[in-house]
């Protein structure tokens, strides 16, 4: 009979942790049993800011979770997503003379791309490495080959790290609830995982992710994550236009967009904002035009940025299959993800442009990732297993 046994995951947001346990059974298949949202103060744009707050608020979550399962738990799988993680890519090589490849060699090229990214960012540490691409004698090749004679074997990696002191922060605050961290996952990776998993054909891709304050730029190359980058707006900032501009208050604001569907457009010039919306301000008329072109005019300049300062997108951008607008605010999707869409210049009749709620996609990665690998990852993490690549994991993450 195959022993099951239970994983607790975290993903740490803007202002609020998503709990969610994982029943894995010996064969690595896994079931989400339960999920638990809560807003937490100690936390801002998912770093620690007041660790009293956070701590206390990470304990009463903990011990509700565990008298509903009737389980303790003493170690926890995060997820992050944070404007301070980079990925950084890095080419390195080593001379075969002839010789087959082997094991060994990935274990060389592995540890020069380290010493390469530990000179240049001293004070990140490394979340994952990934395999981008391998070569042998200049030519690419699908996966290592290993035991296949040449001259010099080449491996394009994307690493991907986080400061050392967000890190420090975020493991103290489960430390202080008797939770040690097993590991540390970035969420855009995670939730291109999902996508992934879900269609074994999807190869290149590119995903954007609009969160309240963050927003993220993912590129996938033959489904492995080459080049990610955050910045630092999101849909708040829509919120924040329609609050400032129009004299109401920020719930006004969200309740106006959160209820009213502007994706379609608005015939009547003279359609005004109901009287129902004004809780607190003072009513006056707004018309549904001029709100919409408050938000077309913030949209447009997001999206303009994200792609004007993203010289890898213009790179990739022939190359992709499908797109992912992904959003946090599934509310905010219903009623102003065409706009958003509208805005992404992509040819359509090449491109799958798709909207999607990002749901539960981190978290279904997550479980993927930890539970039974991911072929992209240049040094293998599966819990409780014993890679090839144990001995690397141990040196290249401690």
């Amino acid at each position: 009979m195959e022993k099951e046994r239970e994983k607790l995951f975290a993903e740490i947001n803007n202002q609020e942790i998503r709990y969610s346990v994982f029943k894995i059974a010996d064969d690595s298949s896994y079931t989400l049993i339960t999920k638990k949202n809560s807003k937490n103060d100690g936390i801002k744009n998912g770093l620690v800011t007041d660790l009293n707050t956070a701590t206390e608020t990470v304990s009463r979550d903990l011990k509700e979770i565990e008298k509903n399962l009737d389980k303790v738990f003493g170690s926890i799988n995060l997820i992050v997503n944070q404007r301070e993680m980079s990925s950084t890519n890095v080419t390195s090589f080593k001379n075969l003379n002839g010789a087959k490849v082997e094991k060994r060699d990935l274990d060389y090229i592995l540890n020069e791309g380290k010493i390469s990214i530990s000179k240049n960012e001293e004070k990140n540490s490394i979340l994952h490495i990934l395999n981008s691409n391998f070569y042998l004698d200049k030519r690419r090749q699908d996966k290592l080959p290993l035991n296949i004679f040449g001259d010099h074997l080449g491996l394009q990696m994307t690493f991907i790290s986080l400061p050392k002191n967000n890190i420090k922060n975020i493991k103290n605050l489960f430390e202080n609830n008797d939770l040690s961290v097993e590991r540390l996952l970035c969420r855009p990776l995670t939730t291109g995982i999902n996508l992934v998993n879900e269609n074994s054909n999807l190869k290149n891709f590119f995903l954007l992710n609009i969160d309240d304050e963050l927003s993220t730029i993912s590129i996938y190359e033959n489904s492995s994550l080459v080049f990610f980058k955050t910045f630092p707006f999101g849909t708040n900032a829509v919120y924040r236009d329609l609050s400032q501009l129009c004299s109401i208050k920020d719930k006004e604001a969200r309740s106006i967009l959160n209820k009213i569907n502007f994706n379609k457009k608005i015939e009547k010039k003279t359609k005004y904002i109901d009287q129902k919306f004004f809780e607190e301000s003072q009513f006056r008329k707004l018309s549904l035009s001029h709100l919409r072109d408050i938000i077309d005019s913030r949209i447009q300049e997001m999206t303009n940025y994200l792609f004007n300062k993203n010289s890898n997108l213009n790179y990739f951008k022939n190359r992709l299959s499908h797109v992912y607008l992904v959003f946090e605010n599934k509310a905010f999707q219903e009623n102003l993800g065409e706009i958003f869409k509208g805005y992404l210049n992509f040819n359509s009749d090449k491109v799958d442009l798709r909207l999607i709620p990002l749901g539960d996609l981190p978290l279904l990665g997550a479980a993927e990732l930890t539970f039974r690998g991911w072929h992209a990852e240049a040094v293998p993490y599966v819990q409780e297993k014993k890679s090839l690549f144990a001995g690397v994991f141990s040196r290249f993450f401690k």
